[in-house]
């Protein structure tokens, strides 16, 4: 009997040693490597030859947005390691911090089916539809991702409360559900059809363009190779995307049908707090590991990434102040001798 009494307790205690050391160690290094690794992004996405792409204005919006990510998510969790949490020390935090973490997480994936649609856009046969593809829509599309996501998870702002030690929407079942559905909908099916099918609508569209260019300029074939190049990086952003976030997918469904359950033991409810927990990690991998993903896959990435850092390396030549050299005089006529560290 005694052993039946102290298992759960030494469950909820091991899962919460394991949860303890992850946030000290794993998510430190996350932090540290996601971070440096979106600031590298920005600087590559910025780069003239990148930038000049529409493709590459999502891209540049969704590392900024994988980087108020990993400091909105991440940092508070490692701040409650050796201090008292304040997501349950002040209810204004608590919707606050719950508001824009909802939004930074949504806007990513949203991003990156608008840069899908981007390419689908340039591929497509349709004149009309490929004017579609440049920088112009795709800073408006930005926007418009931006004001919806801050609209729609508005929610957080008015339902989220503190019970306890959790910080959510713990008593409203209707605000619960209404979350449930619009995080699977919005932030799960809905964006992962959109790349899949546009992912399939390219590659049809390349095919058919390989066939029909038999002989193209060297510019074109620059234009073309850049193009293949952001492509790779998309697909990478598309398979990076399902692979990660859909351990959350599927817990957020499990919990939306759990919530419906009465009477849940404590050892279950800290099993799905823990299952929770892993899901979340595995949500962080798709801003921490965008960088080095990039670097590996893409030649244009990595050739760019080079010649920035190549840019920072060069010393500076601080050249000496001019002087004004003498005029020497010859019969009438004066000539003026330069110093022949100026003259080309």
């Amino acid at each position: 009997m005694a052993f039946s009494f102290t298992s759960p307790s030494i469950l909820i205690n091991t899962l919460s040693t394991i949860e303890y050391q992850v946030i000290q160690y794993i998510y430190s290094i996350w932090l540290i490597f996601g971070i440096s690794g979106c600031i590298l992004n920005l600087i590559v996405f910025s780069r003239p030859q990148l930038r000049s792409t529409s493709c590459c204005v999502y891209f540049f919006a969704a590392s900024t947005d994988h980087l108020l990510t990993l400091i909105i998510g991440i940092g508070p969790v490692i701040y409650t390691l050796n201090h008292s949490d304040p997501q349950i020390d002040s209810i204004i935090f608590c919707k606050i911090r719950g508001y824009l973490f909802q939004i930074t997480l949504m806007l990513s994936r949203w991003f990156v089916a608008f840069a899908c649609i981007d390419r689908y856009a340039l591929c497509s046969d349709n004149v009309s539809l490929r004017h579609f593809s440049n920088r112009r829509i795709a800073y408006r599309g930005v926007i418009i991702i931006i004001i919806t996501w801050s609209i729609i998870c508005s929610h957080r702002l008015i339902f989220y409360e503190i019970k306890g030690n959790l910080c959510g929407i713990l008593t409203n079942t209707g605000a619960a559900i209404y979350h449930s559905l619009y995080v699977i909908l919005g932030g799960g099916i809905i964006p992962t059809l959109i790349m899949i099918t546009c992912a399939l609508l390219i590659r049809r569209n390349l095919a058919r363009k390989h066939q029909k260019r038999l002989h193209i300029s060297v510019i074109e074939h620059h234009r073309h190779s850049l193009d293949h190049q952001v492509l790779v990086l998309l697909f990478i952003q598309i398979i990076c995307y399902i692979i990660f976030t859909m351990p959350q997918l599927c817990n957020l469904v499990y919990n939306a049908i759990s919530n419906t359950i009465t009477n849940r033991s404590q050892e279950r409810i800290a099993i799905e707090r823990f299952v929770g927990f892993i899901a979340e990690l595995m949500l962080y991998m798709f801003p921490v590991t965008s960088f080095y993903l990039y670097t590996l896959t893409s030649r244009t990435f990595r050739g760019e990434l080079i010649a920035f850092f190549h840019l920072l390396s060069l010393p500076r030549v601080i050249f000496p102040k001019t002087r004004i050299a003498p005029a020497v005089s010859m019969g009438t006529c004066g000539h003026h001798i330069g110093n022949p560290l100026y003259d080309e």
